[in-house]
């Protein structure tokens, strides 16, 4: 079940959908307290800073990196999914490398 939640970041209040992970999860828990996105950014900048580690080692000449992210209400608090096993890609790379001239 998704619930829709506001949540402040900085100046802004973003009004986001988010799937509940357990039976606690929903926002009847949190006093009034709107959940924390920081979590969620956190869990995001450490998952592209590796895949910028793992394309640093490949030495593309070019990459992209796309990825869908999900948003989770556990026991309060927003958690970021990123790769799911459903029939949907999460995540799409495209490596190129150019042959050096001859």
């Amino acid at each position: 079940m998704t619930d829709i939640t506001r949540v402040e970041v900085g100046d802004a209040t973003l009004f986001v959908e988010a799937r509940r992970l357990g039976p606690d999860s929903d926002l009847e828990g949190l006093g009034g307290r709107l959940p924390d996105l920081s979590a969620v950014t956190e869990a995001l900048s450490s998952f592209a800073g590796q895949i910028g580690d793992a394309l640093h080692r490949a030495a593309p000449d070019r990459a992209t990196v796309e990825f869908g992210c999900q948003l989770g209400l556990d026991a309060g608090k927003l958690t970021a999914l990123v790769v799911q096993g459903s029939a949907n890609a999460s995540l799409r790379v495209t490596l190129e490398w150019e042959k050096p001239p001859r």
